[in-house]
């Protein structure tokens, strides 16, 4: 019998009863393995469990947000933190946040690296003899779950320090970004963001090609793989702008408007009509190996920020090309329908 005591969740504990009963049927399946290691790897997971409560210890020390309204003769309130964040940009806006908010992001990541740990776990206990094929799939859908909210905040985020939008607008995506802030543990895409959760994990589950570079083959895996079509139909509209349509492209291609322009031209030098996926990436010179390396969670986040640096460092040299990412169209798309 193993001399490692179990994972201790207590009251305070930020990780929901299930995410819980997972993590302790992994710790029972490990002990019951025949890992030379056995032990070991449950004082590891014993060990994570207890650093993410202090994480989430440090997170109680810091009041809500807009509790502490008046401070001398400062007033503090949505207005206030809406104008604030909308001076920020790319660079600055971590220094324009509540502590609060930045101590629940370290909270969110501290349990996506404790998932992380406990995928690998999961191979070394199945390497080891052990069934873990559930709680496997539960421990990739809590890993995925973490990346998602990182990812909702950061398109909330870059559509609230938007000057160029309307300030009722930015005051939606900021609300919404204070309702994170303040339940990080709890606040989770899908519950408030099933359009953009629903294509997140439809787009990470389709192959995509080369193609024609115009999306159509990719638009049907999504919408077969469980894509919200409120999200298709969104990029399908008749007043669909050049800059929608360019960010849609990337969204489905996988590739930035640039790199999509540099295989267009490659096509009409060689007069051809269509590349395969594996000759877009020669042409592209994309490593396929170091694209597909890592947790498919973690290259999602990965995904999507290539996108929106790309789109920054356009807004910034005032260059041709998507100045938002797709998930930001859609965001603000239905942020104005919430607003009704």
């Amino acid at each position: 019998m193993s001399s490692i005591l179990p994972p201790e969740f207590g009251a305070d504990c930020p990780l929901p009863e299930v995410e819980q009963k997972t993590i302790f049927d992994l710790w029972k399946a490990v002990g019951g393995s025949e890992h030379a290691d056995a032990e070991s790897l449950q004082a590891t997971i014993t060990e994570h469990v207890a650093r993410v409560a202090k994480v989430s210890e440090a997170l109680g020390a810091y009041p809500p947000i807009l509790d502490e309204r008046v401070l001398g003769g400062q007033k503090r309130d949505m207005g206030t933190l809406v104008d604030l964040l909308a001076k920020a940009d790319d660079s600055t806006f971590p220094l324009f946040q509540p502590t609060r908010a930045l101590v629940g992001r370290t909270l969110v990541m501290a349990e996506l690296n404790l998932w992380r740990l406990l995928r690998h776990i999961c191979g070394e206990a199945e390497a080891a003899g052990a069934e873990v094929a559930t709680m496997r799939e539960a421990v990739d859908d809590r890993l995925f779950g973490c990346v998602f909210t990182l990812l909702a905040e950061e398109v909330l985020g870059l559509v609230a320090m938007d000057a160029k939008l309307e300030p009722p607008l930015r005051k939606a995506a900021v609300k919404h970004l204070v309702d994170a802030w303040e339940n990080f543990h709890q606040w989770a895409p899908r519950e408030y963001l099933p359009h953009l959760q629903a294509t997140w994990d439809a787009r990470r589950r389709i192959r995509v090609g080369g193609g024609t570079l115009l999306g159509v083959g990719e638009i049907l895996r999504l919408l077969q793989s469980g894509c919200d079509p409120e999200f298709v139909d969104f990029f399908s509209r008749e007043t669909l702008s050049e800059d929608e349509q360019a960010a849609f492209q990337e969204f489905l291609i996988g590739v930035t408007t640039e790199q999509i322009h540099s295989l267009e031209q490659l096509m009409k030098e060689e007069g051809r009509t269509s590349f395969s996926r594996e000759e877009a990436q020669a042409a592209l010179e994309l490593d396929p190996q170091a694209r597909g390396a890592g947790h498919p969670g973690v290259r999602a986040f990965q995904f999507f920020r290539e996108r929106a640096l790309a789109a920054a460092a356009r807004r910034m040299r005032d260059l041709d090309g998507p100045k938002k990412t797709a998930e930001e169209y859609v965001m603000i798309y239905f942020l104005e329908q919430e607003m009704g």
